[in-house]
């Protein structure tokens, strides 16, 4: 089959259970759930050559980013530069494993095994798919299944801009080359993730799924599931996708149960993410801790309203909204109000996209931890909270993926007939 095209029997939705019945796509088209208005499908014109040079592409630019001075530092004659690399080397000095750790894989280990791994199947999508390199293309889109919710290039880049506002009264900042490349490679990085699509290239991969019979209903009612990882429909008695060996089930086993006991714990890391200092500045000898709402007070003060804001919202509101957001859902799949359930698949889609740009404050930390190392004339060190803060943001991101959204449809059997005008776009 061309690479251009796609074509399923049928397919089962992700977010609403509705099985759909698929017309063969042509490059450019997608295909988006009948019922719930969700995107099945996308097939991108010449996808393969545009993932293969978007992928060679953002790998050379971050090797250019991790080759030259990323910021420098000036205040009274003194000067500082840093790369990529001396933000994990500041960290990983200081003692801070864990936040070095972090900062290696969003920033290094997570994209270079995203774009290794979809770059990997392109190039194999033109060679004969013998058993083994089957195999190992199952594993690699496996990866990128997995790492793509973790990639946080593009927050990063947000939070060295955050970094730079609140450094820009007490000294002058400048950018170096790499700055430059590492802006490439974060267009670049984000282009590749958009014309990924993971039906797309399991149909590349094992061709079309084993023949299933259904109807436009859902796939619970007709004695059928859908496999998340692959979209390959199968009966309700299948334990595992015939196509992609993933495990399958018609609903997520624990998901509110898990969901609420991820919810729980944020909260429980929420206090003292708040409460104690994130950051720690050293300035003549003197040793100032910032909480994360007196950074967003102290920015506010300086009159740069613009970044108050996003910290504000990104590091106190989205936080909290977000397991406020999870509790009322995870309520609704038990006790449904007469609310339409296409307004709470919504919010649900919001929670679940805005969550990891939460540690845009992470992020910031560690720059300036990174830029300002200056002994007892000026000093930036990270506080006891950042530790707490991240668990927040990723305790509240593993609730929203354990969620289920089809249970909000299973309590809304009436809804289900609705919306069936919508079809290929």
């Amino acid at each position: 089959m061309s690479d251009s095209q796609f074509h399923e029997t049928i397919t089962i939705c992700d977010e609403c259970d509705f099985v759909n019945c698929i017309p063969p796509l042509e490059a450019g088209e997608r295909y988006r759930c009948q019922h719930c208005d969700h995107v099945l499908v996308s097939v991108h014109k010449h996808v393969s050559a545009r993932i293969m040079g978007a992928g060679l592409s953002s790998l050379l630019m971050l090797a250019l980013a991790m080759s030259f001075p990323f910021l420098a530092f000036s205040t009274n004659g003194i000067k500082h530069s840093v790369t990529l690399f001396n933000t994990l080397e500041v960290l990983l000095g200081q003692g801070y494993l864990i936040l070095g750790a972090i900062i290696s894989l969003a920033l290094f280990v997570f994209p270079i095994i995203y774009l290794v791994s979809v770059l990997f199947l392109v190039w194999s999508f033109r060679h004969p798919q013998q058993l083994t390199l089957r195999t190992i293309q199952g594993y690699s889109l496996h990866w990128v299944t997995v790492m793509q919710p973790w990639l946080m290039v593009d927050v990063f880049l947000v939070g060295v801009l955050v970094a730079l506002v609140k450094m820009n009264s007490l000294a002058d900042i400048s950018f170096g080359l790499s700055f430059w490349a590492f802006c490439g490679y974060v267009i670049l990085l984000l282009k590749t993730v958009v014309l990924v699509d993971k039906r797309w290239f399991w149909h590349q991969i094992s061709g079309q799924a084993a023949n299933v019979t259904g109807t436009e209903a859902t796939a619970k009612g007709q004695g059928l599931l859908a496999c998340h990882f692959c979209g390959a429909s199968h009966t309700i008695d299948t334990t595992h996708c015939n196509r992609c060996g993933h495990s399958v089930y018609s609903r997520r086993p624990r998901s509110i149960s898990t969901t609420v006991a991820l919810l729980v714990a944020s909260l429980v890391m929420y206090i003292p993410a708040n409460v104690f200092p994130i950051m720690q500045t050293t300035f003549l000898g003197s040793t100032d801790p910032s909480t994360i709402m007196g950074g967003v007070l102290l920015l506010w003060s300086l009159g740069s309203y613009p970044v108050a804001l996003i910290i504000l919202i990104a590091s106190v509101v989205i936080p909290l909204a977000k397991v406020l957001a999870l509790s009322w859902l995870c309520w609704q799949a038990y006790f449904p109000d007469d609310k339409q359930t296409e307004q709470k698949i919504k919010l649900y889609r919001i929670t679940e996209f805005v969550g990891r740009w939460s540690m845009i404050d992470v992020f910031v930390v560690a720059i300036l931890t990174s830029l300002v190392q200056m002994g007892n004339f000026m000093s930036i060190l990270p506080g006891p909270a950042v530790l707490s803060f991240t668990a927040v943001i990723v305790l509240t991101m593993l609730a929203a993926m354990t969620f289920d959204p089809r249970l909000l449809w299973d309590k809304a059997p009436e809804s289900s007939a609705s919306a069936l005008e919508r079809g290929t776009e």
